[in-house]
């Protein structure tokens, strides 16, 4: 028995507390990237520089990106709960969240690079190198997977 906020709990809710957290975090990600993107939109509305949108057009991706990848974890913990993890699906999931976090890096860096004249700085590989990470996470998933099958059809 492990103990959580002062609380005896087995596995089956430390799970489930887990899965909550989770669950409002990737809440609270959808909601700060809905406010952000509003208040982008009302800035852009109010600027009237010529450059405001090459200013905005990053962070706006990323807010985008996170939203994205926020659904897919829900989908994921959601099919978690149901207590299907190593499915085909699942890695499915993950390899989608490692594609578009690794896709957003690369967005960055070439907008940092061929837009604004390589000035900026280079958080864009923090974003390169988790979705790297990612997809070799989804990859060890998959071949987890297939090691699952092979093992049940032996038998």
């Amino acid at each position: 028995m492990k103990k959580i906020l002062g609380k005896s709990i087995n596995s089956k809710q430390e799970l489930e507390f887990i899965m909550t957290c989770l669950a409002i975090i990737c809440g609270s990600c959808l909601l700060i990237g809905f406010l952000r993107n509003l208040t982008l939109s009302y800035q852009l509305g109010k600027d009237d520089t010529d450059n405001f949108i090459w200013q905005i057009l990053p962070e706006n991706i990323t807010l985008t990106a996170m939203t994205i990848c926020s659904v897919l974890i829900f989908l994921l913990l959601r099919n978690v709960k149901k207590g299907q993890f190593f499915t085909k699906w699942n890695s499915d999931l993950i390899m989608l969240i490692g594609i578009v976090t690794e896709c957003n890096g690369l967005v960055q860096m070439i907008m940092r690079t061929f837009i604004s004249g390589g000035s900026g700085n280079s958080t864009y590989m923090i974003y390169v190198l988790l979705g790297v990470f990612i997809l070799f996470i989804a990859c060890l998933f998959k071949l987890g997977i297939r090691m699952q099958e092979e093992q049940d059809l032996t038998v």
